[in-house]
């Protein structure tokens, strides 16, 4: 997953065949397009269900389309904290850490804190953390976002860890909403 990826600060690797999943940054302009558009993408594809085609159990693997809305918005949550300290001293978080030794606990308990969180409340939730992400890496400026080597143990530029560990974790996930949603069919509700 791209975000293990992000946490053990590893460049995540392309797809079989080579393929990227999101291309390549150039600009800041590049990277709030991609977060634009993934997003745009991920709610134009749940905008399409029901509220009950969202809250059904075992959709996404175990989880409901809303579940994992709640994963994303979780995580998305995760690297806007973590970010400015990380910047500041270059310090790998504690929180991953913790991230990392209980990956299944901290995705549940991202998922049963908004369990009673309606679908349309978990979609804005989602829409304003992305938000508050996009505000603060605009007033960290081209320059920081194009810097290489962030941090120890990244080589890319700041741009490029918030694709693998944003954008391309979220189409991981819509990916998978689609794919789930074709299998319920049109009319499951």
């Amino acid at each position: 997953m791209q975000e293990e990826a992000a946490l053990n600060d590893t460049t995540p690797t392309a797809p079989a065949g080579g393929d990227t999943t999101t291309p390549p940054i150039s600009d800041s302009t590049d990277l709030f397009a991609a977060l634009a558009s993934e997003q745009r993408i991920l709610l134009d594809t749940v905008n399409r269900c029901s509220d009950a085609q969202l809250e059904r159990k075992g959709v996404v693997g175990a989880w409901s389309i809303k579940n994992t809305l709640a994963h994303l918005t979780g995580w998305e949550a995760l690297v806007v904290e973590t970010l400015p300290d990380r910047l500041a001293t270059g310090q790998r978080p504690a929180s991953f850490d913790a991230f990392d030794a209980d990956q299944d606990g901290w995705n549940a308990r991202q998922v049963t804190e908004h369990e009673d969180t309606s679908p349309k409340e978990q979609i804005f939730e989602l829409e304003n953390t992305r938000i508050q992400l996009v505000n603060y890496l605009r007033s960290l400026g081209d320059e920081t976002l194009a810097k290489s080597h962030p941090w120890p143990g990244w080589d890319g530029t700041l741009a490029e860890y918030i694709l693998a560990s944003v954008c391309e974790h979220e189409k991981e996930h819509c990916d998978a909403i689609c794919a789930s949603m074709a299998a319920m069919g049109p009319d499951a509700d």
